[in-house]
């Protein structure tokens, strides 16, 4: 059984090969880190959120610890991100998380394609007890969320268990079609966590894809506490502020 759970990766990477998240091209052996093609390399490190943590003063950050993402959500970034979306490359999840435990949590890169990144941590001591995917709105079914897929692969990255306690209350309007101000306002009580959701004690990671306002974050993480959680973290793919200067595309 052990060495069918060790080949099984494998055959899946020979049936499924693993391509670039943002370019969508077929990743080898020149792949940075696994998980980049070389023509994709100059604009992924051009996005880079460096360092990850996200100031307070741009977002709203009322109920969570911290908060950090991988990227800035623009150009070949914002694409891979919309393309994964709503099921239409839910392969590209997979490469993105592994950017996230690189650049976000500090683990070692893969050391072959599809391979999975090195988290090595403290010994005895989780990072998070559980890792929590913030829901989508207008689920599809059958099609799990990006955040979920997210979720799931650094899970694995950071051998921390997922948990999806969280729900969306009915009647809640779509973030996309407000202003900022009616986001913070619209989210506030947006989420719910299930009855008999316990996290007592728990120190949770919550991931997203986007944060725009840091609203919906924020709303999440307030569900959280209050089914006992004592710490919430958000961690995502990308943040939607403006680029620094330094990493703007230069116009002819």
């Amino acid at each position: 059984m052990d060495s069918i759970k060790k080949w099984l990766p494998r055959l899946a990477d020979a049936l499924f090969p693993r391509r670039c998240p943002f370019c969508g091209a077929l990743l080898g052996a020149d792949a940075l880190q696994g998980t980049v093609c070389p023509a994709c390399v100059p604009e992924e490190m051009r996005l880079q959120h460096i360092p990850p943590r996200l100031p307070e003063g741009e977002h709203s950050f009322y109920a969570l610890s911290q908060a950090a993402a991988a990227y800035y959500y623009a150009d070949t970034v914002r694409s891979a991100i919309l393309r994964c979306k709503r099921g239409g490359s839910p392969w590209r999840a997979r490469e993105l998380a592994d950017r996230m435990a690189v650049l976000v949590f500090g683990a070692l890169p893969a050391r072959r394609v599809g391979g999975l990144p090195q988290y090595l941590g403290v010994a005895m001591l989780p990072l998070y007890n559980c890792i929590v995917p913030v829901p989508p709105r207008q689920p599809l079914p059958g099609v799990p969320g990006l955040p979920l897929l997210l979720a799931r692969r650094l899970g694995q990255v950071l051998r921390i268990p997922v948990e999806t306690p969280l729900s969306v209350r009915p009647g809640t309007r779509p973030q996309k079609e407000l202003s900022r101000d009616e986001r913070l306002q619209n989210a506030r009580g947006a989420f719910v966590c299930q009855p008999g959701a316990d996290l007592t004690g728990k120190r949770v990671l919550l991931v997203d894809d986007i944060i725009t306002t840091g609203a919906t974050a924020s709303a999440c993480a307030l569900a959280l506490l209050q089914a006992g959680a004592t710490d919430v973290t958000v961690a995502a793919v990308a943040v939607a502020e403006e680029l620094p200067k330094e990493k703007r595309k230069k116009t002819k």
